[in-house]
């Protein structure tokens, strides 16, 4: 089980860190530092994670630079899966294709994300989630094809979602940058072209103004 399988497979059945480090009994930083190359993990809690992945009906298929994930069929008890029985994917980007547009979700807090997800799912788009500006790199570096827009909190830890967007505009410049802010300095700071602000908190007229057609 490699990395990159580890960021596949909790995509595929939308699991969030804290969602898997619950599943498996292993702290959400340790699987946190191995999908991100930190940590390469005990055989003990890396079969853990393997496991949970499993039971919520995740395949690891493949080896090495062909390493890849598939769903079995609809997972027990993983409750808010996007992807049903008999898609299957060598890796994410595959899956994310499957169902249509989606939008990469970045915040700290996973309440927030939470409730992103939950209004984009209203608006029908597709949801994956980062905890990070550094995260969202990493998944947009696999899955990039596949997204149509990212939608980060402007002032978080690390790397903030200004920097982020200014990054996304070089590199993938198709993809639309939406960012979040209570902070009203943030107005004041050149955007790129690429990114819109939203106010919090978010009015449901301007979600649905800033995402249709995506």
């Amino acid at each position: 089980m490699t990395p990159a399988q580890v960021r596949m497979a909790r995509a595929a059945v939308n699991w969030s860190l804290d969602q898997l480090a619950q599943a498996a009994g292993v702290h959400r930083n340790t699987i946190h530092n191995f999908e991100t190359g930190r940590y390469s993990g005990s055989p003990e809690k890396l079969r853990a994670v393997r496991q949970a992945l499993q039971a919520a009906g995740v395949e690891f298929i493949g080896e090495a630079e062909s390493a890849g994930v598939r769903l079995r069929s609809t997972p027990l008890g993983a409750g808010n899966v996007a992807l049903g029985a008999g898609v299957a994917a060598l890796g994410v980007a595959g899956a994310v294709a499957a169902t249509g547009h989606s939008v990469l979700v970045v915040n700290s807090v996973p309440e927030i994300r939470s409730l992103a997800r939950s209004i984009l799912e209203e608006l029908r788009l597709n949801v994956v989630e980062a905890e990070s500006s550094e995260e969202a790199l990493m998944i947009l570096q696999d899955q990039a094809l596949h997204l149509s827009a990212v939608f980060s909190e402007a002032i978080m830890p690390g790397m903030d979602g200004v920097i982020l967007a200014n990054i996304i505009l070089k590199t993938w410049p198709a993809i639309k940058v939406i960012l979040s802010t209570t902070a009203a300095g943030v107005f004041d700071r050149q955007l790129p072209a690429n990114a819109d602000i939203i106010a919090k908190p978010w009015r449901l007229s301007e979600m649905f103004r800033l995402f249709k057609g995506i």
